[in-house]
């Protein structure tokens, strides 16, 4: 069973297609009946989704966190990843250049939705993560995300190195964000096809995944800290893209 909670997650949730994207039940706390949840249900109802009354402790049962916010969403089904090939059909469908933001084992869920966040605010294409020794997509990584990860394509990969690999045979240039890189992130080209590759929050990019890359590239810095966490170095790289590109 795979469940998101708070207002938010859900909101976002209800907005992804005209079915709720496979919500099955929402629930609603007893005791809440203010405005924002009474627009949930009535929004759920008019999607043919059952909006069920429930304790606080049904809510932290099934969310499996006490900070639910008063709403929980089951679905009927797991999350459902993308394949590589609607990620790239994504892309050349939208008449636009690439971007994509290629994760490299990344651990922490607060790191990974906030990442997905990002993409989803900087139009990202898609997402990609590794099926293995990386997290997954679960409802604290949603409500991370604010809900993005129904926004956002998210493509699980086995092997990290062969989709870069398939990327550049698509024309896409791969350009890895690691602290003592050479190069300024704000030198590089962003206005071709990209993917941004960021490293994982202990050990950075993997060497295998590193070689791969076109380029490497460091964020510059002032001050006694010399890097940026996975999701800041990584919200930068983003809307550097956007910035060359024009916000439009």
């Amino acid at each position: 069973m795979r469940v998101i909670y708070g207002i938010n997650p859900v909101r976002e949730a209800l907005k992804v297609a005209g079915a709720g994207r496979g919500i099955e039940n929402i629930f609603v706390w007893e005791r809440r009946e203010d405005k924002v949840i009474l627009d949930i249900a009535n929004d759920a109802r008019r999607k043919g989704i059952k909006v069920k009354i429930a304790s606080r402790e049904r809510l932290t049962e099934l969310s499996g966190v006490e900070k639910h916010q008063g709403v929980v969403a089951v679905f009927k089904g797991e999350f459902a990843y993308c394949h590589m090939e609607d990620a790239i059909k994504a892309w050349k469908d939208s008449g636009g250049r690439a971007l994509f933001l290629v994760l490299d084992s990344i651990q922490d869920p607060q790191n990974l939705g906030s990442l997905i966040r990002a993409a989803a605010a900087s139009g990202v294409h898609a997402v990609i993560i590794p099926k293995d020794r990386a997290c997954q997509v679960t409802p604290a990584v949603t409500k991370a995300s604010a809900g993005a990860t129904e926004l956002v394509m998210i493509a699980r990969v086995t092997n990290l190195t062969n989709t870069l690999s398939g990327l550049k045979e698509e024309g896409v240039w791969t350009v890895g964000i690691e602290a003592g890189s050479g190069k300024s992130l704000y030198s590089v080209d962003m206005l071709t096809d990209i993917a941004i590759v960021v490293g994982s929050e202990g050990s950075g990019i993997r060497r295998l995944v590193r070689e791969e890359c076109d380029i490497t590239a460091q964020i510059p810095m002032k001050g006694s800290l010399n890097s940026l966490n996975a999701a800041q170095a990584g919200v930068v790289a983003l809307f550097e893209v956007r910035r060359q590109r024009g916000f439009s």
